[in-house]
């Protein structure tokens, strides 16, 4: 008899089951199957002890392939399969037992040519705590195409041409990853060579993040602390979330950027790495309606026969743009003041005639920036 089927590769099996299915154990026989597998040669030989005086049917893979009746005292059984998982039953039944007479057992048929395809192998190196290089090593790796696999999907492919490497790099988050390399074909169906990669959660203990500003109403936080590259984190703005930081993300990079409206508010950086406690930094940002400037001035003294006086100039970054004024006081008491409007086509200078040995108080003041200005005090002998 000879049967052909196709089946995918499984696990080889070559333990036979021996199954009695009468719970009366007098009246029902027992039915013993022996199996001998030459995968070489693609073929079964079935040896059946039990069966006699039993009609009984022959089942592949729950297929009816033959029915038997007679006396039969010893059967063998042999077939021919192409590659596949198979399952024979032989299926009888008794006038003194109720219940059927079932023996079945389960193997494989491997491809003659498989040993062939095997030998697949890479080795892996820890570049950093979760930045690793696989190097695919094997016999005749340069005639077999593959892929690479991490936790079952297909992450990079090396093909037979120039442009395979034969190696791999792979940022990895905190957790446990299967990595592997697969071939196939129709000689030997799906190969497989794989390791189990485990990246333990680096718990910080301190963060913290640095401030630039951009303008008056934008600005830039850098994260700055220890193993930022491998914390996944959060930035939050005024308690709303509005960027994540993830390990082995391609955008991440570690830094917000923000466009804020006038007021206060309230910057954070949260962690939030598994197995860890949450690490929390936080920053205040104050924007004002009106861009409150660092203010300075320089003065030049002027002696003539008849007046000493001094020449003040505004000499700060952006001056054009906003309204200033100078105060003058002696002794805490106002004197006098001179307003700059922003945009105005007049210098930045003032001027200011002194008495003799009185010191006088000059300030300059940004306008609508209560606590924004610069004094000194001058004298002339």
């Amino acid at each position: 008899m000879r049967l052909l089927k196709s089946y995918g590769i499984l696990t080889v099996l070559f333990a036979a089951v021996l199954m009695s299915a009468c719970e009366n154990e007098n009246p029902c026989p027992g039915v013993n199957l022996e199996v001998d597998i030459d995968s070489a040669n693609q073929s079964v030989n079935i040896k059946a002890e039990g069966l006699e005086g039993l009609a009984f049917d022959l089942f592949v893979n729950d297929s009816l392939v033959q029915s038997f009746t007679g006396e039969i005292d010893t059967t063998e059984f042999s077939f021919t399969f192409e590659t596949g998982e198979y399952k024979v039953c032989l299926i009888a039944e008794s006038e003194n037992c109720n219940q059927r007479i079932e023996g079945c057992v389960e193997f494989e048929i491997q491809n003659p040519n498989r040993e062939k395809c095997l030998g697949l192998e890479f080795k892996s190196e820890q570049l950093e705590h979760d930045y690793f290089k696989f190097i695919a090593e094997f016999e005749g790796i340069e005639t077999i195409p593959y892929v690479w696999v991490i936790d079952g999907d297909v992450v990079k492919e090396e093909p037979l041409s120039d442009n395979r490497t034969n190696y791999l790099k792979w940022d990895f988050a905190p957790g446990t990853y299967t990595v592997c390399i697969v071939s196939e074909n129709d000689q030997c169906g799906e190969v497989s060579y794989c390791e189990e990669i485990v990246i333990d959660a680096i718990c910080v203990e301190e963060v913290r993040f640095e401030v630039e500003e951009d303008n008056r109403f934008t600005y830039y936080f850098f994260a700055d602390f220890d193993y930022k590259e491998y914390t996944k984190y959060h930035w939050y703005i005024d308690e709303d979330l509005v960027e994540s930081e993830v390990p082995g993300n391609e955008a991440t990079d570690h830094k917000l950027f923000w466009q804020f409206g006038v007021g206060t508010h309230n910057i954070c950086l949260v962690t939030d790495q598994e197995g860890c406690e949450s690490v929390e930094y936080c920053k205040t940002i104050e924007i004002s309606d009106v861009d409150c400037l660092e203010l300075g001035y320089s003065a030049v003294l002027t002696e003539t026969d008849s007046t000493d006086f001094y020449t003040f100039t505004a000499d700060f970054e952006k001056r054009d743009d906003v309204t200033y004024i100078w105060k003058v006081f002696v002794n805490d008491d106002f004197q006098h003041q001179e307003v700059r409007q922003a945009g105005s086509d007049a210098d930045h200078t003032f001027v200011w005639h002194f008495d003799p040995e009185v010191e006088y108080e000059i300030c300059l003041k940004q306008d609508e920036c209560d606590d924004n200005q610069v004094c000194k005090n001058f004298s002339v002998d």
